[in-house]
């Protein structure tokens, strides 16, 4: 077979390629495109540009495009549901929520008074329309007169901190520059709140009491840390704070408690109630508003407990267990709540198993009252109350054929029913925002897919689950797209997507691995697929691809896998393991240099998950499984599209660069290696369009490479 470096894929640009050789703790490591870490170089500038060209001339080659389109527009928009999208924030009967009205490329932030019509009260669009600008972050001060809110631009995760008054929607503090986004806690008189400062270039943080009105330079510094996330929480009467700071994103926590400030000069005095730091256990302290004090902790339970907290002895040793572990059921959310009528204080709390999730209601001493029926068998998020106390608490509530929706459970029926929010006065909104989004794309497909979870042994036997979602009356096999995510300890539970509605109903399955590294398990299944462990991880996702193939669900020709962020290093590490598995393969926002990614953005605080080549044992393990350093020449690789941000605060797009020279040179296949770098956006959040037109992109590129096609398409009004 002719190599790639002899015989480049037609229409890949010229790129340059060194030979220079590091040798690293006894490897000789060749790293040939490292002049692509520089995104402002000029050789890097000349090099997108030939990528940019590469990827208009493919992209014109996908067919049904505009079919995808209208594929994806229809599942975004095929219910109101999707127009409210955060459970309400409460302060003193006013309420706080997020709405994404459809057609709007973003979300709103909504206020209504008791018994009052909702009003906008922050629009990002208002003072950019480009839909460059995201609201991040938001927090209500405890009278509900004021929002602190964090606003940043095209990406860059540099919020804008802002006050705004709820009364008359005008900004009266602000802006302060926190240097990435922040915890906001509000002192009980609304007149000043804390904030975490990040100093640029700085690995440390500092906790900062802002006084509304006055200049931030003056902020005081009340608590400073060299770990390098910290955050902060107040008590609901405003008496306490929790201090919480850990060295990385999935490291143990240390937990302070201390009182709160009554002027810039008292020194804050905490605690230290935790630490997890030796065990990489974690706690959160709840503060009811009788005064308890609970902690939800794994310290000592992989799956999560719940302990009662003596606010005069609170330390670990003093942690009571209130809810045991219950071993296979991860324990995800606890809110306090007040029983109407004789004032008692109940638990509702949110488990998972299997990733499905049920709500349970127990006595302020952990008695399980009863076992609350969930709105389906999909995930429930976001569970909040009142900080002052009632009978009611919200959720979000999804699963893989409802978008997320707000629910309310009710302490006097022990039910929960659908939210109905308060009607919003819609005076200014724009008609075409009120108007657009409405067009539905008759499929043909008029029954709910089916939904199965199923299990599958990986390459050491062990049992991992996954769901599969395929269109009604149709076998295999089918073009299929698979993910997973299986990083960081987090959880990829049932959700409603349009990309997965919009590939199914053109006939296409969809798969979802729950593979170790992600939170499925508890701690232990986190464990068991990170640091060395790592490649567990990798061996699961290649183990479900064979799965659903053995079993006639799907073949190599019509097999695509996706992934972003890490699920998009799963992706590289699995085309560059296994290539002949697969038809396509889509990475977006991916780590895949393992060697160096510790060098750029956060990745410093990942060094837990993956390891450091600073350390010669885990040197040796990266270089095992390093996609940019598996990509061997003369390979047939799949069609892969690589997909970034232009820039990437938490990712370097570095990464991505990287990996698609490495292929492009490297691929003996005449199925394509092309980049989809875009301007404007960053890790994070995007406008509506925006995605629309990356899912759009990705569909249509994993359409043409497995054979499926959407159906026809009838429009109407």
């Amino acid at each position: 077979m002719t190599s790639a470096s002899a015989l480049p894929s037609p229409g890949f640009p010229p790129t340059r390629r060194d030979t220079a050789v590091e040798h690293l703790h006894g490897h000789a490591v060749a790293d040939p495109y490292r002049w692509l870490e520089d995104g402002n170089g000029p050789e890097c500038e000349a090099w997108l540009e030939h990528q940019a060209r590469l990827y208009t001339s493919r992209a014109a080659t996908w067919p049904h495009r505009s079919a995808w389109q209208a594929l994806l527009r229809s599942a975004t928009a095929r219910t109101d549901a999707l127009s409210a999208v955060s459970p309400p924030v409460w302060r003193r009967g006013r309420r706080f929520f997020l709405r994404h009205p459809p057609g709007r490329p973003l979300p709103v932030l909504m206020t209504a008074e008791p018994g009052g019509p909702a009003r906008t009260l922050l629009d990002p669009l208002a003072g950019d329309p480009s839909g460059s600008t995201t609201l991040d972050a938001w927090r209500p001060s405890p009278s509900g007169e004021l929002v602190a809110y964090q606003m940043s631009y095209q990406g860059d995760e540099r919020p804008r901190l802002g006050v705004v008054d709820v009364s008359t929607g005008h900004v009266v503090d602000g802006p302060l520059d926190p240097g990435r986004q922040t915890p906001v806690a509000w002192l009980a008189d609304d007149t000043a709140f804390l904030y975490v400062h990040t100093p640029r270039g700085g690995t440390g943080r500092q906790l900062r009491l802002h006084r509304v009105g006055t200049a931030p330079g003056r902020d005081p510094v009340l608590f400073t840390t060299d770990l390098p996330q910290l955050s902060v929480t107040t008590s609901p009467d405003g008496r306490h704070l929790m201090l919480s700071a850990s060295p990385g994103a999935t490291s143990g926590n240390r937990l302070w408690l201390a009182r709160a400030p009554h002027h810039p000069e008292q020194d804050l005095r905490p605690a230290l109630v935790f630490d997890g730091t030796g065990d990489a256990s974690r706690a959160v302290l709840k503060f009811a508003p009788d005064g308890r004090v609970y902690a939800v902790t794994d310290h000592g339970a992989p799956f999560g407990r719940l302990c009662a907290v003596d606010p005069a002895d609170p330390h670990l040793r003093a942690w009571t267990t209130v809810v045991a572990e219950e071993p296979g059921s991860v324990l995800s959310a606890c809110v306090t709540l007040t029983e109407p009528g004789t004032g008692r204080l109940r638990l509702l709390t949110a488990h998972s198993r299997h990733g499905v999730s049920g709500l349970r209601l127990h006595t302020g001493d952990g008695d399980l009252l009863a076992e609350v029926a969930a709105p389906g068998n999909g995930h429930v998020a976001r569970l909040t109350a009142p900080p002052e106390g009632a009978s009611s608490a919200w959720f979000t509530y999804t699963d893989f054929t409802t978008p997320p929706c707000v629910h309310r459970f009710d302490l006097a029926t022990r039910r929960c029913v659908p939210d109905t929010p308060p009607e919003c006065d819609t005076r200014g909104t724009p008609s075409a925002a009120r108007s657009a989004g409405r067009a539905e794309v008759r499929t043909g497909v008029r029954e709910h897919p089916r939904v199965a979870q199923v299990g599958y042994p990986s390459f050491d036997r062990t049992p991992v689950r996954m769901h599969l979602i395929t269109p009604p009356g149709r076998t295999g096999p089918l073009p299929t797209l698979l993910t997973a995510y299986g990083g960081f300890g987090a959880s990829t539970p049932p959700a409603y997507s349009p990309a997965i509605t919009a590939w199914v109903a053109a006939g296409g399955a969809y798969a979802i691995a729950s593979v170790r590294g992600g939170g499925e398990g508890g701690t232990a299944w986190h464990a068991a697929g990170s640091g060395a462990d790592k490649p567990n991880a990798i061996a699961d996702f290649l183990a479900a691809a064979r799965w659903l193939i053995d079993q006639g669900h799907t073949d190599s020709d019509r097999l695509a896998i996706r992934g972003s962020s890490h699920s998009g290093f799963l992706v590289a590490a699995a085309l560059t393991r296994a290539p002949e598995l697969f038809a396509a393969a889509v990475c977006s926002d991916a780590v895949t240099d393992m060697l160096r990614y510790d060098r750029f953005g956060i990745g410093h605080l990942w060094r837990q998950e993956f390891g450091t080549a600073e350390d010669p044992d885990e040197c040796a393990a990266l270089l095992g499984y390093s996609p940019y350093h598996r990509v061997r020449p003369g390979t047939d690789y799949p069609a892969v599209l690589l997909t970034c941000p232009r820039t990437d605060p938490r990712v370097d797009s570095m990464h991505v660069r990287k990996m698609t020279a490495a292929l492009q040179h490297a691929t003996a296949s005449d199925r394509p290696v092309v980049l989809r770098c875009e301007d404007g956006v960053g890790h994070g959040p995007r406008s509506l369009d925006r995605s629309l037109d990356l899912q759009t992109d990705v569909l249509a590129f994993c359409a043409a490479h497995t054979g499926l096609a959407p159906p026809p398409q009838q429009h109407r009004r």
